[in-house]
């Protein structure tokens, strides 16, 4: 009996100390508020660094777009394709692996623009692996992206005008293993977007202005074993169904950024149950900067039992 006194005592201790190192980056804790630190730096070095390359490469603009590698011997530079960059945009030529385009012009018809990057991505979709589309005036991803089998990287930042993904498209991009889109006009995130893609890690979807997300996107009938950091800061959440618990207690030393939202309610659609018997949880979700006032809401919300603290948290 003592034994199994002491047992539960130590279970009971192992969970505070677990949910604590949960919310260790809370708005509640000292000198983290006004900060990104972790999940800023973490999807910089992860995602936004593959984008910021493209700067420091040479570039072409105008309609008449040539690729040039350098032969690392004699330095001769060979041309590989000549192709048409869309109006009104430049293009970026890093090496032959990643293609980013800017076009950011507020002029340009969005019908016209969507029909000549499906033009220009198709004539040299060979060409490179990872693809950026930043600043247009898009309303829709272009169907050609749906069709880069090969890519691996696919970054849609600053497209204010884009507010839905579309079904059935990033599905067939088996190889994808970083997604971003910042700074779009996204309202929500529906199921079944990244459905089965097994070499995917890392999604932002930060500075958007997301207010729902479907509770089976991230779950683990999505079959996303690899994906370890998914971040929707900044956004205009209210309430969170328990997939970012489950994916955390799924995926060890994962990271869940949902920072600067209006979260203050939790909801457990999936039937998730957290106690003494449970499998630990050593990854970080951070929840800086929303209006939960309590821990006990979200320990009723998402069905965490064994442990009766709670926590005052300002808003």
């Amino acid at each position: 009996m003592m034994n199994h006194t002491r047992i539960s005592t130590v279970s009971a201790a192992v969970i505070i100390v677990l949910l604590f190192v949960l919310f260790l980056f809370i708005n509640c804790v000292p000198g983290v508020r006004g900060q990104d630190r972790v999940m800023r730096n973490m999807f910089s070095r992860e995602i936004g660094e593959k984008s910021s390359k493209a700067r420091d490469m040479y570039m072409t603009s105008g309609t008449n777009d040539v690729i040039h590698t350098e032969d690392v011997v004699s330095g001769e530079t060979e041309v590989l394709s000549s192709s048409r960059c869309p109006t009104d945009c430049t293009c970026h030529y890093p090496a032959t692996s990643y293609l980013l385009l800017e076009c950011d012009n507020w002029y340009t018809n969005a019908s016209t623009l969507s029909h000549e990057i499906n033009a220009y991505l198709s004539s040299v979709a060979w060409n490179f692996t990872q693809l950026g589309i930043w600043s247009s005036q898009l309303i829709a991803v272009p169907q050609s992206v749906c069709q880069l089998k090969r890519l691996t990287s696919f970054t849609l930042n600053d497209n204010l005008f884009i507010t839905s993904l579309p079904d059935n498209c990033f599905t067939h991009l088996r190889e994808l293993e970083d997604f971003m889109a910042r700074g779009c006009g996204l309202t929500s995130l529906q199921n079944g977007l990244f459905d089965n893609l097994t070499k995917l890690q890392s999604v932002d979807f930060s500075h958007n202005r997301i207010s729902s997300i479907g509770a089976h996107l991230f779950d683990v009938a999505a079959n996303l074993p690899k994906l370890y950091a998914i971040c929707v800061a900044y956004n205009d959440l209210t309430e969170i169904d328990a997939w970012p618990v489950q994916r955390a207690q799924l995926i060890n030393h994962s990271i869940i950024d949902l920072s600067y939202n209006r979260i203050s309610r939790f909801t457990n659609s999936l039937g998730w149950h957290y106690d003494c018997h449970s499998a630990p949880i050593l990854s970080t979700l951070i929840f800086m900067k929303n209006d939960i006032r309590h821990l006990n809401e979200l320990f009723r919300g998402w069905n965490i039992t064994g442990s009766y603290s709670a926590a005052f948290m300002r808003s």
